[in-house]
């Protein structure tokens, strides 16, 4: 492995009794692609953001790992929306009302109590969702406001939407319509079809 300086076009000689050859990789080497993988792993882990989510690509994930892994992810984003409330959005909020008190004239709004809505995420397997959250409901584990936040709903909000759809359907003499769910096929979707 001994140096030796060399212009371009220059022939290159070994000492002698040595055969010039390639330096050789002896042990399985990393690829581009595992290279790639994980850099994007090593840069997306400083914000808990799974590997899958950053590569776009949950090919070598199965079901449970992937959910187990966002599990963490959304905690982690839950989290940094919560100091955001604190940190940023509350301070807007309480200057912005301080000032429209003095400009509009108001009353004292600054202690007005008021809640930050965010983006929901959607279940994989919105049916099992429904029924866990009509469980929740009815075991009173959980309120319409906490699962209308989830999908990033305001409860009352939705509830006046859906008093006001009642109205109408029975001005319309659509009230006593059900209707009902579709049944899944009895066939299995992993089973073969005859």
């Amino acid at each position: 492995m001994t140096e030796m300086e060399f212009s371009p076009n220059m022939a290159i000689f070994t000492p002698e009794g040595w055969e010039p050859s390639q330096i050789k990789a002896e042990q399985p080497t990393t690829t581009f692609s595992e290279f790639c993988t994980g850099i994007v792993g090593e840069a997306a882990r400083c914000v808990n953001m799974p590997k899958n989510v950053a590569m776009c690509d949950s090919s070598g994930y199965n079901y449970a790992s992937g959910r187990l892994d966002h599990q963490t992810y959304f905690k982690s984003i839950r989290v940094e929306q919560s100091h955001l409330e604190d940190v940023v959005l509350d301070r807007i909020l309480s200057a912005w009302l301080a000032e429209a008190v003095k400009v509009y004239e108001l009353g004292d709004l600054e202690d007005s109590s008021h809640q930050w809505f965010w983006d929901g995420r959607e279940h994989v397997d919105p049916a099992k969702e429904a029924s866990a959250q009509a469980q929740r409901l009815a075991s009173n584990t959980t309120t319409l406001a906490c699962e209308y936040a989830r999908q990033g709903k305001d409860w009352e909000t939705e509830l006046r939407q859906i008093s006001k759809e009642r109205s109408l359907m029975k001005e319309l003499g659509l009230d006593n319509v059900e209707i009902e769910p579709i049944e899944e096929s009895s066939t299995s979707k992993d089973s073969p079809e005859e």
